[in-house]
């Protein structure tokens, strides 16, 4: 019983959220989003603990605009 790969890489994370590699890619180089190397430093893989924090970082929010917006404000 698979549960998928050990490690994604950058495509395979930018399929997960519906983004194109170079979104990944800028995001890695501005450690905006965490990652993992590869030994000898170049390969950049994505852990399940580093996939679960950036989950936790495009959790949907509640958008602040329309009638409810007076309300929140």
């Amino acid at each position: 019983m698979s549960t998928g790969p050990l490690y994604l890489d950058q495509q395979q994370l930018a399929d997960r959220y519906g983004v194109s590699k170079e979104w990944v890619r800028v995001r890695v180089k501005a450690r905006e989003i965490p990652f993992t190397r590869a030994p000898g430093g170049k390969l950049v893989r994505f852990t399940a603990e580093d996939v679960a924090q950036i989950d936790g970082m495009f959790q949907p929010q509640p958008a602040l605009n329309g009638p409810l917006a007076r309300n929140a404000a």
